[in-house]
């Protein structure tokens, strides 16, 4: 018996580019975090990274960034984000 038919069909997405590895620290990191994901698992991630940010659920000065592509303020509200999770404090 044949498999029912998915009354919601899938959208195929691609995000394609060319980085080169080796030019910008920057850069590098996100190549070292995509290397970490497991093989399959790279569009699932960076899908859930990117609806997070759309729904403001990394705060709403990313969701505005993303929205506007504002690169700069994406960059910015980033950097807010991950400055509450790590202490620069000197002691």
């Amino acid at each position: 018996m044949a498999r029912p038919s998915d009354p919601v069909k899938s959208k195929r997405i691609r995000f394609e580019g060319h980085r080169k590895r080796g030019i910008s620290q920057r850069d590098d990191k996100t190549f070292a975090w995509l290397d970490s994901i497991p093989p399959g698992k790279r569009f699932e991630f960076a899908w859930e990274l990117m609806t997070a940010a759309l729904n403001g659920e990394l705060g709403p000065v990313m969701q505005q960034a993303v929205e506007e592509s504002d690169l700069d303020k994406a960059r910015t509200a980033a950097k807010q984000i991950f400055s509450a999770f790590v202490s620069n404090d000197e002691e």
